[in-house]
């Protein structure tokens, strides 16, 4: 699962307990459209987005272990 903010272009990965992402930020459980500042939960990849620098350095660590 993937993790975004509307108001930027980045994407987190998020852990398999759906609570957090790779980086250590939170995943808010209320869907809002009016706060653009929480990370909402996403099944699909984000088409368009970047994803976070240090959510990709950390699953490239726990690939190559």
């Amino acid at each position: 699962m993937y993790a975004l903010r509307p108001i930027n272009e980045i994407y987190h990965l998020v852990t398999r307990s759906g609570q957090d992402t790779l980086c250590g930020l939170r995943v808010s459980r209320i869907s809002t459209v009016r706060t653009g500042n929480s990370l909402q939960l996403v099944n699909e990849m984000p088409a368009g987005r970047t994803i976070c620098k240090h959510c990709e350095r950390i699953k490239n660590q726990e690939t190559n272990q």
